[in-house]
């Protein structure tokens, strides 16, 4: 059963364009509720900047905008004050960030599918599978003084370096401003001031990446920042505290959970790296059973499916992949883009940056 939820939402999200980070409203998102079902549902969620569909055991799916900048620490904490039964009753979060598919985040049987897509020029929310509610709103406006109008031009004004952008084989980094870099374009960024890109999967074909017939935009929504070598050597210190959480290198700074990266302008060979593992795993794909001809192809990346195919995904995302044997499809799944730890072997060797894929054909 299909049920389309047209919602009007009462308030509307303000951005505030600061030097170092865009400010989003910390009150209680204007949240409307669906009604409780069961069967597979859609809604419209064009005009939302949040989301989120729960299930009744307690696990969530927060789903948030493509270029919305906050930890994941941030984005739960603000579902919890607008809906208090998160609190009480929600142990295991997911949070999704623009187009993707990602499922509810239990491991057992009632296990749901969240797809949000364009759909004719609509955003449209999907779920299959058993869940309570859905929950859509827009975050509550701001009234403080970090929306005055005087510090709306801070973002154009400041120090501008140019800085390469570096891009694994057969993918790009997209920026929210809209442009997009293949590897070794060089962009020029203002020190101190934040920016938002994604990792993208291109179109093996052209080697393009455009948001629409050509290649696959990364879920996960990294900052980057620039600063000075002195600036610099300040946060790495701190950094070099926190492994678990931070990965110190002499040209930048990972923040792996908050997904920053910090960039010494300063460097000898200063670029923005999205290195393996941190960015983006490259999938090596095989089959149970071994058979001639058997293939796997992604949509809008690999439309002509290889055979012993290992391709670069955005991490973090989960992108739709599809077996074949000659030009027949076998099945599609959703596969889930984790990095790899050093637990996987291929031909005896002990792996760091391919993950495998096993089909069950």
């Amino acid at each position: 059963m299909k049920r389309m939820l047209v919602l009007i939402l009462a308030l509307v999200m303000v951005f505030a364009a600061l030097p170092v980070i865009g400010a989003y409203a910390e009150e209680a998102p204007s949240i409307t509720y669906s009604e409780h079902l069961t069967e597979g549902s859609s809604f419209d969620i064009t005009d939302a900047t949040i989301a989120w569909v729960k299930q009744a055991n307690g696990a969530l799916i927060i789903w948030v905008d493509a270029d919305d900048s906050r930890s994941d620490e941030e984005i739960i904490a603000q579902a919890k004050a607008a809906d208090p039964s998160l609190a009480n009753s929600v142990t295991e979060f997911t949070v999704m960030k623009g187009l993707g598919v990602a499922d509810t985040p239990n491991t057992h049987g009632s296990q749901a599918t969240v797809t949000v897509a364009d759909e004719d020029g609509k955003l449209v929310l999907s779920i299959d599978g058993d869940y309570s509610h859905c929950v859509i709103g827009s975050a509550a406006a701001a009234e403080d003084e970090t929306t005055a109008p005087e510090e709306t031009t801070a973002p154009e004004e400041g120090e501008k370096v140019s800085i390469r952008v570096d891009a694994p084989q057969k993918m790009a980094v997209a920026f929210t401003d809209g442009t997009v870099y293949y590897g070794g374009e060089m962009k020029e960024f203002v020190v101190g001031q934040e920016y938002t890109f994604q990792m993208c999967s291109v179109n093996w074909e052209n080697g393009i990446f455009d948001g629409a017939d050509n290649g696959i935009r990364g879920t996960v929504v990294y900052r980057m920042i620039a600063l000075h070598r002195d600036d610099f050597l300040e946060r790495a210190r701190a950094a070099k505290e926190n492994p678990e959480r931070y990965t110190v290198k002499g040209i930048d700074i990972i923040d792996n959970e908050a997904k920053m990266i910090i960039v010494n302008c300063d460097a000898d060979d200063t670029h923005l790296e999205t290195d393996v593992n941190n960015f983006f795993m490259a999938y090596r794909f095989h089959f149970e059973h071994e058979g001639y001809g058997k293939k796997t192809g992604i949509e809008k990346v690999v439309n002509a499916p290889l055979e012993s195919l290992s391709v670069n995904l955005p991490l973090g995302s989960t992108i739709t992949c599809s077996a074949y044997a000659g030009e027949d499809m076998l099945g599609s799944a959703d596969v889930f883009v984790a990095n790899n730890s050093g637990e996987g072997v291929y031909d005896d060797e002990l792996l760091t940056s391919v993950n495998d894929y096993t089909w069950a054909y």
